[in-house]
């Protein structure tokens, strides 16, 4: 029986022991055709963590501070980690102020603080351990982490200005129709930006903000983790 092989594109984050690696098949016996990120979903590749779960928000720390992110998640040395969507959902937050949202990765800092509150990856794959290797956090009370100290990407930023303070014009509120945005998603696969967190000399970070007044807010990391050597 043939023994179909493909050659390892060049430039990838990891090692091969061969320039040429099986290509994959499906269980019935066709070559694997799904599309990427659907395949590292099958393979127990892909993760989801939560920052506030269900109808309990986290209360986020305010106004921008590059030093406290509401969310940070921290990568170890030789990982990779491919964050692939974020949802940023404001239950509440101020009146006339600008909300920003601001993600950003880059390497370098510290792992946050254990007196953070812990966001655990959760597996795709039901069947298999939520062993991400990654640390999660979320706090937004004036817990301080370090953001990336070297080649920081920011990657998305994107928000509303809010214009009327419905506390005090609570006239135009009962006139006017319509909501302010507060749910906010950034993907991949929709902008064509693909953040890589590796690096072999130290952790890599992503941050997140919910810049905001007093803002409670829901944040959704769906990231996947593909292998680093031939398997």
């Amino acid at each position: 029986m043939a023994d179909i092989r493909g050659k390892v594109a060049g430039r990838l984050p990891g090692t091969s022991n061969s320039p040429y690696i099986p290509i994959a098949a499906s269980r019935n016996g066709n070559m694997f055709t799904a599309d990427w990120l659907a395949r590292m979903a099958l393979e127990g590749r892909m993760y989801t963590c939560n920052a506030g779960t269900g109808t309990a928000p986290f209360t986020g720390g305010g106004a921008y501070v590059a030093t406290a992110p509401d969310v940070d998640m921290s990568v170890p040395s030789g990982m990779l980690i491919i964050p692939v969507f974020i949802s940023v959902t404001f239950e509440t937050f101020g009146t006339i102020l600008l909300h920003e949202i601001v993600a950003a990765y880059g390497k370098g800092g510290v792992i946050a603080p254990t007196s953070a509150t812990a966001v655990t990856p959760v597996n795709h794959r039901l069947d298999l351990g939520n062993d991400s290797g990654v640390t999660v956090v979320s706090d937004g009370t004036g817990a301080t982490y370090m953001t990336p100290a070297a080649s920081v990407v920011e990657f998305w930023r994107e928000g509303t200005e809010l214009r009327v303070n419905k506390t005090v014009t609570a006239n135009l509120q009962a006139t006017q129709s319509g909501t302010d945005p507060n749910t906010f998603k950034w993907s991949a696969l929709q902008t064509g930006v693909w953040p890589i967190m590796y690096a072999t000399d130290g952790i890599t970070r992503l941050n997140i903000f919910g810049s905001s007044q007093g803002p409670t807010m829901f944040v959704t990391i769906t990231f996947v983790k593909p292998p680093l050597t031939t398997e």
